[in-house]
């Protein structure tokens, strides 16, 4: 092997590690540092309406509590903002609201929707860290935390099916809810 070979070889094996072509299962934890924290929709809304595949998290309150990132390990959260905080409505004509969106590999991403923002509010890697306040969405449903896993576009549910996450289960921080797919 001559020495460019030598020099170039560590770091073509190096690209391959961190190639964006090969998905990653991700702990993904509770968004809400409070004990109250449920689950109040999964598959369906309220636990029984039309289709949601995704989780909606709450405690009830809006404002007060951190809306932390749920990932685990240190992610990319960009931060998509523009709208005035909400609990139960608002004029914004994003029903997503503030919310933070994580790409990862082979078309799937990861988002967390309903942001009250505040000083925490912007794009940032961190682990688990404070991305804002429990906000609303403009559909009027109240304070919570949404958070799904797309591949394409399209919602999954085997990300918290696989954490045996059901409605009413814990949203706290410290508790594993399921294992996303970047």
């Amino acid at each position: 092997m001559n020495v460019k070979n030598m020099l170039y070889a560590p770091m073509a094996l190096m690209a391959s590690w961190a190639s964006p072509s090969v998905a990653l299962s991700v702990p993904v934890y509770g968004a809400i540092c409070d004990t109250a924290a449920k689950v109040t929709s999964t598959t369906y809304y309220s636990c029984s309406g039309s289709s949601h595949t995704a989780l909606d998290m709450s405690n009830g309150t809006c404002g007060e509590w951190a809306h932390r990132s749920m990932l685990g390990g240190s992610h990319y959260y960009q931060y998509y903002g523009g709208c005035a905080n909400s609990c139960s409505g608002t004029n914004c004509s994003n029903p997503n609201s503030n919310y933070y969106f994580v790409t990862g590999a082979n078309g799937w991403d990861f988002r967390q929707l309903h942001i009250w923002y505040n000083a925490n509010s912007y794009s940032k890697t961190c682990d688990r860290c404070a991305l804002g306040l429990v906000g609303g969405t403009n559909s009027g449903i109240g304070p919570q935390v949404h958070a799904d896993n797309r591949q394409y576009a399209t919602r999954k549910s085997a990300w918290y099916v696989s954490g045996g996450t059901t409605c009413g289960s814990s949203a706290y921080c410290g508790n594993i809810i399921g294992y996303a797919t970047l």
